[in-house]
């Protein structure tokens, strides 16, 4: 058996551990939920001790199924749903539940912290805005509300932290993961002290931050044991998922993005400065290639809007996909195909539960606008596809405002197995759109910063040009080109037009 590497991807809803050789091809995967605590609707926890069993569980799957020896694994990295946070004590054991990034109960944590920092200064240190979602207030709710859990906790770590703390024992981060806390100086790579002693958080609470890709430790006797690795197995800083993601579909050079869309969708652009948004409609983090950052847009409800069609009115495509054998997704996106380029004027904003980047407006809603009597289901279905890659499009072009040009958009999450709607997006984008061959690219991420952290490659860039293996690219169709950016404009007068609007019932 050749040399093999170790990926621990510990998402928002489960850990799948993949074992790939230095090539880029997997020998073995498993993946584990673990249970989601909502003690009170807003309030999303989770179980730290369930992220360890659900790693080791997982991982001695892959060593059974594969018939794999432990030697054959010569490093590990870990990559991780990001912002989550637990407090330990000096013994590492946690001292609380995990609040999940997903968590809005911080909103009066948010609102102390811009009274005490401006909110400009915290973006051009940090690169973020003030929000619930970010570590910083999770950390101050604490504080505030478990103010003797607060001072017996030894480290805050995030889950890849925590990951590592279960492997080796040390307490480390990386660059990655911690400029996504809203404490660390993202130019200068390092905890923030303006940030730090702002919002009253003790330095010496933070685990110490390093580089992707950089090796960390060893694992331990105790974790061999649990686990099923060999005692000293190398253990390789990793990243948080988004960033691990665009590394995995090969996003590091200058022009390129990266785009993934499941529930949501997080586009990224590579940059080899920090980039910052004077209107701060995009974030600015660090990435996982050495020196580098990522420019980052969140838009919430893009694939949720496709379900949203499928549960309230697929019944129809529903029962086809049973008969046939198929995801119900495919039998709409054929449907859509039925429906030429624009829609025949229908036009669909995807903002269910507000609206992300660029716009950061909570009172948007989904809207569907131009319909006619003439107008089908698959006009409707086709219009979510074309509105949602109108959304790309808008942040899109904030990216290339900051001087970041787009030459190809790659693709990753659960919309890019539809070929339709990928040519959909090129035609809106303007610019190829390239999938890959390998789906679980934030896995493939971590094991090119293993494949590096050991020296297996002189690089994270070499790495990633070994192992990642795209496929052909879609290309912009010319005749679609004038309709689209005549489907665009309207797009974005619809949103201004109805953008003041609270839909919120009484």
């Amino acid at each position: 058996m050749t040399e093999l590497v170790l990926a621990i991807d510990a998402g928002t809803t489960g850990v799948r551990s993949m074992l790939f050789t230095p090539t880029g091809m997997v020998v073995a995967k498993a993946y584990k939920e673990f249970e989601n605590h909502y003690p009170s609707p807003s309030w999303v926890e989770q179980e730290a001790t369930d992220w360890w069993a659900s790693t080791c569980s997982t991982i001695l799957t892959c060593l059974k199924s594969g018939s794999l020896n432990p030697e054959d694994v010569v490093g590990v990295s870990v990559t991780n749903q990001r912002e989550t946070i637990v407090p330990i004590d000096e013994n590492g054991a946690a001292l609380r539940r995990a609040i999940v990034w997903q968590d809005r109960r911080t909103v009066p944590e948010c609102e102390w912290i811009q009274q005490q920092i401006p909110v400009d200064k915290i973006y051009s240190i940090t690169g973020l805005t003030v929000d619930p979602y970010f570590t910083a207030p999770k950390i101050l709710w604490i504080k505030n509300n478990q103010p003797k859990l607060f001072d017996k906790t030894h480290k805050f770590l995030l889950v890849h932290d925590y990951l590592i703390y279960r492997l080796t024992g040390l307490t480390i981060t990386d660059h990655s993961n911690a400029s996504r806390t809203m404490l660390f100086d993202t130019s200068k790579a390092d905890w923030s002290p303006e940030m730090v002693d702002g919002l009253e958080i003790p330095a010496e609470k933070l685990p110490d931050s390093c580089g992707s890709g950089t090796k960390v430790g060893e694992l331990t006797e105790r974790a061999a044991k649990e686990s099923g690795l060999s005692v000293g197995t190398p253990i390789v800083a990793g990243g948080g998922d988004q960033q691990c993601a665009a590394l995995g579909v090969g996003v590091v050079h200058h022009g390129s993005f990266k785009s993934t869309t499941g529930t949501g969708t997080f586009m990224l652009a590579f940059s080899d400065s920090m980039k910052l948004d004077p209107q701060r409609r995009v974030l600015c983090s660090r990435h996982v290639v050495p020196d580098a950052f990522v420019v980052e847009a969140s838009m919430f409800t893009t694939g949720s809007a496709l379900r949203w069609f499928r549960d309230q009115l697929g019944s129809v495509e529903i029962a086809a996909a049973d008969e046939r054998g198929i995801d119900p997704y495919e039998v709409i996106t054929e449907g859509a195909e039925q429906i030429p380029a624009g829609s025949e004027g229908v036009l669909h904003i995807p903002h269910f539960v507000g609206a992300g980047a660029p716009y950061w407006n909570p009172h948007a809603r989904g809207v569907f606008a131009g319909l006619a009597l003439g107008h089908t289901r698959y006009h409707l279905m086709r219009a979510i596809l074309e509105g949602v890659s109108y959304e790309i499009r808008t942040n899109l072009d904030v990216m290339r405002e900051l001087g970041l040009p787009a030459k190809e958009v790659r693709v990753t999450g659960g919309a890019a197995r539809s070929e339709t709607w990928m040519q959909i997006q090129a035609d809106i984008l303007g610019i190829p759109v390239i999938r890959t061959e390998m789906e679980e690219a934030t896995a493939l991420g971590a094991a090119i910063l293993a494949c590096k952290g050991i020296g297996l490659f002189k690089s994270v860039t070499e790495a990633a040009e070994e192992m990642v293996r795209p496929i052909t690219p879609l290309i912009p169709k010319s005749e679609n080109r004038e309709l689209y950016e005549r489907g665009f404009k309207r797009y974005k007068h619809l949103y201004r037009a109805i953008s003041e609007i609270t839909w919120d019932s009484d």
